[in-house]
């Protein structure tokens, strides 16, 4: 299993700094690039009539790269700026490996249910969302080559499983998952 960590960090910005908000997450995450055990980030945006909910997913190597990162002045200032826009510190979910996909009860350390509960969650919420995905499908792209049938169901079916599907199936069975 990889010990890969993923922070889910999310902010609610105020649409008139909206574009002050992104321009300092800009220069966050060239500050991010430049740290050791740095993988990748994605920031997911979701807009509403007076503010935009931002998700940033950075990836980092281990646990350490997340604790020196956090101890890096020019990131701590660039954060600092950013609460100033946001009003106070965003919210943080940190995982390891694909404990992500699970959702954590509120204050509680996250702990990943087994392999086999985690496999089973997933294959739930996969196979049936790729049978569906496939015969909708088939109508619109079937006359594209088979390559690119395939990518454009994988687009579809990732960006339904990173949301709205696995959050929300980690919460129906979490009773089920975090059973010890």
């Amino acid at each position: 299993m990889s010990d890969s960590v993923t922070l889910a960090v999310t902010d609610h910005v105020p649409m008139e700094a909206k574009a002050r908000y992104e321009a300092l997450v800009e220069e966050l995450h060239r500050l991010f690039e430049a740290q050791n055990g740095f993988l990748s980030v994605d920031t997911v945006r979701h807009s509403r009539p007076h503010q935009v909910e931002y998700t940033v997913l950075s990836r980092w190597s281990d646990e350490a790269a997340v604790t020196q990162w956090r101890e890096n002045p020019a990131i701590r200032e660039k954060l600092t700026q950013i609460e100033a826009i946001t009003g106070g510190p965003a919210q943080h979910v940190q995982a390891i490996g694909l404990g992500i996909w699970v959702d954590h009860a509120k204050g509680a350390d996250p702990h990943l249910p087994p392999a086999w509960k985690r496999t089973a969650m997933s294959v739930a919420a996969v196979y049936p969302m790729l049978m569906l995905l496939m015969a909708l499908s088939a109508p619109m792209i079937g006359g594209l080559p088979q390559f690119l049938q395939v990518l454009i169901i994988v687009i579809v079916l990732s960006s339904l499983l990173t949301w709205p599907i696995m959050p929300w199936l980690s919460n129906l069975l979490r009773p089920w998952l975090m059973a010890k």
